[in-house]
């Protein structure tokens, strides 16, 4: 066994110093068959390694940091003890809501038999079909002078509907309206005879319209639509009827950039005691508005046709344009400018609404402005003050003025200047002091430089106009309104053009006005107002006082 053991290990030496004599004749570089063996499911472990951490930095210790050493002393007070008597709260669960009343009337009387009656009707629930009716009525059973004899009246009525889908809204709705005059400018002395009746006039105006809009008033595209019937008669045989159609639409390309489009078509028909015109009127205004930060400007044209049957008539056809411009620098402090031209539309009822005692007229022309120069500053302060000043320039062709008829000095006659200039200066102020106070005030200030008449008849020279409003308390509100009207001048003879026409200036008119309302309950209110308080003789019209000192007193009610 011992001999097997040696013979062994002699072979393994011997083949051990033969594979290194091999190893070491073998050249360098040389490849070799090798053979690897691959194990996978060896496990290669690494022995565990301390993470090192850093030491943290020393801060500094805060000066403020130390030993303080407190004295305390004692004081022995003789107090009973607090008595608490614990009461359950009162919680109010119910949420606070605004009532909305639906209907309204307020009636009242007054000096110079003057009943005021006023009510009004209206849906308050959101619903897809909204609606409105009212009624009006202010009478003045006696005037300025001879009492029934200058007597006037007021009376209107009306009805306004919405239905209401996804993307339009339908609206339409009618009004009439009744005003009652007496021509009382005649001389006083007439008055004096038992006999003497003044001529009364009644205008009945009765109207009814409809149309469509959009409902989304910030999409890229807004429109409207709308079409109307007007009829219009007096006492006499003064008759007007008149069909309408206006609509206008707005695409917005952008935040930036909008275009915009303005038709309106007007066919009247007025007719008195000799005559009946066909008059037509169509107005296309396209333009286009930028706004750049601050900067805003609109740029387009007014293209008007007219088509009177009227003789003697000037050009019925014009192009205008209209440029606009506004930078506002801060709110405090912004300008604005325009050029511009237009054909401002004149029927007989707004002529006999400016002048209620006008006469019969053959001669109703609309008024051509030229052109029309505004430039001013605005701003505000604090959503307290604001303010507002312009200068005006207008160049009118057929501007009308009013004159006493020469056969009845009762009544007017309608004039007109073929060229005029017109330069108004005017001024706006504004305060509001939270809901307690608020004015607003304006100032007009004219100056006319006439072709064929003399003088601007019975047009103001300047007009200041001032509205406050008060709320003390809760309740109570208090309105104090002062107009001024003056350098009014009349012709005392008829008016002839190249002869040198007499004339009076009109005192100047100053009105004072004040209204005062308590609310009572929250559905019951007491109010009184006054006209005239300075019981002026203003006259508007010449040969026409109006009355004095009016009060007139009464109660509303919400329902």
């Amino acid at each position: 066994m011992k001999t097997i053991s040696q013979t062994l290990i002699c072979t393994v030496f011997a083949s051990l110093l033969a594979s290194a004599s091999l190893a070491q004749t073998q050249s360098r570089g040389e490849v070799t068959d090798q053979e690897f063996v691959i194990r996978k499911d060896r496990v290669l472990t690494l022995p565990t390694q301390p993470r090192a951490f850093e030491k943290l930095p020393v801060l500094p210790q805060p000066k403020g940091i130390s030993d303080f050493d407190y004295t305390f002393n004692r004081y022995s007070l003789q107090l009973k003890p607090v008595a608490l008597d614990a009461t359950p709260a009162q919680k109010v669960y119910r949420k606070d809501r605004r009532d909305l009343y639906p209907g309204y009337i307020k009636a009242g009387y007054g000096n110079f038999a003057s009943p005021l009656l006023e009510a009004r009707y209206m849906a308050t629930e959101v619903d897809q079909f909204n609606y409105s009716v009212h009624l009006g009525h202010q009478s003045f059973g006696e005037g300025p002078i001879a009492g029934e004899q200058s007597k006037e009246s007021h009376t209107q009525a009306g009805f306004d509907g919405s239905y209401f889908t996804d993307l339009i809204e339908i609206f339409g709705g009618l009004n009439w309206r009744q005003d009652g005059y007496s021509f009382y400018g005649v001389d006083s002395a007439r008055f004096e005879d038992p006999d003497f009746l003044t001529a009364d006039n009644v205008f009945s105006t009765f109207s009814v319209f409809g149309g469509i809009r959009d409902v989304e008033k910030v999409g890229p595209i807004s429109y409207e639509a709308k079409i109307g019937f007007r009829t219009f008669q007096d006492s006499y045989l003064a008759a007007e009827n008149e069909f309408s159609f206006r609509g206008k639409g707005k695409y917005r390309v952008n935040e930036d950039w909008s275009v915009n489009l303005g038709l309106s078509y007007f066919a009247t028909t007025p007719e008195n005691v000799d005559y009946q015109e066909n008059r037509n009127y169509l107005a296309i205004r396209p333009s286009v508005s930028y706004r750049y930060e601050d900067f805003t400007f609109e740029a387009g044209v007014n293209i008007i046709s007219e088509n009177d049957s009227i003789e003697g008539k000037s050009n019925d056809f014009r192009i205008f344009p209209k440029l606009k411009a506004q930078y506002q620098f801060a709110d405090e402090f912004g300008f604005f400018a325009e050029f511009s031209g237009d054909v401002h539309r004149q029927t007989y009822l707004n002529f006999v609404r400016e002048n209620p005692f006008l006469g019969p007229n053959d001669r109703l022309l609309n008024t051509v402005n030229n052109y029309h120069v505004e430039a001013g500053i605005e701003g505000q302060f604090n959503e307290v003050f604001n303010y507002r000043g312009a200068i005006n320039l207008d160049r009118f062709n057929q501007l009308h003025f009013f004159v006493n008829s020469s056969p009845d000095a009762s009544r007017f006659d309608i004039v007109y200047d073929d060229k005029s200039t017109v330069v108004t200066v005017e001024g706006e102020l504004g305060l509001k002091l939270s809901e307690t106070y608020r004015l607003a005030s304006n100032l007009k200030l004219y100056q006319y430089s006439l072709n064929q008449l003399e003088e601007a008849w019975h047009r103001p020279v300047w007009e200041l106009g001032i509205n406050n409003q008060l709320k003390p308390v809760d309740r109570l509100l208090i309105q104090a309104n002062l107009n001024f009207m003056g350098g009014i001048r009349a012709p005392l003879t008829p008016v002839q053009e190249g002869v040198a026409t007499p004339f009076t200036t009109l005192k100047t008119i100053a009105d004072i006005q004040l209204m005062a309302d308590f609310g009572i309950t929250d559905r019951l209110s007491v109010f009184a107002q006054g006209n005239n308080l300075l019981n002026g003789n203003n006259i508007r019209w010449r040969n026409y006082p109006v009355r004095g000192v009016q009060l007139v007193g009464g109660l509303s009610f919400k329902f």
